[in-house]
């Protein structure tokens, strides 16, 4: 099966813009990269570097937006799942 990237659309949430690319192969993920997070203070990054390894491991094991909300984290978990599920629709997964 061929090797597909999409971009997910860009969720806002209160401290900044979510938004992930999913690589596919067939109904796959292979491969998630964040291309936004809010980092812009030190609670968000504390917060969003720890939790967005999880959200990226659990939607390439899940192959879907299936993503725990993550204590702490959970707007940044929601939006990340809304960015993903985007990117998956246009990739027809």
């Amino acid at each position: 099966a061929e090797i597909r990237t999409a971009t997910g659309d860009a969720v806002a949430i209160r401290w900044g813009d979510v938004q992930v690319a999913v690589t596919a192969q067939g109904d796959d993920i292979i491969e998630v990269e964040t291309l936004a997070i809010p980092m812009d203070d030190r609670k968000s990054r504390r917060i969003n570097s720890s939790a967005e390894p999880i959200l990226r491991e659990e939607a390439i094991a899940s192959d879907g937006a299936d993503v725990s909300v993550i204590s702490g984290a959970t707007y940044t978990s929601e939006a990340y799942a809304e960015s993903l599920q985007s990117a998956l629709d246009q990739l027809g997964i």
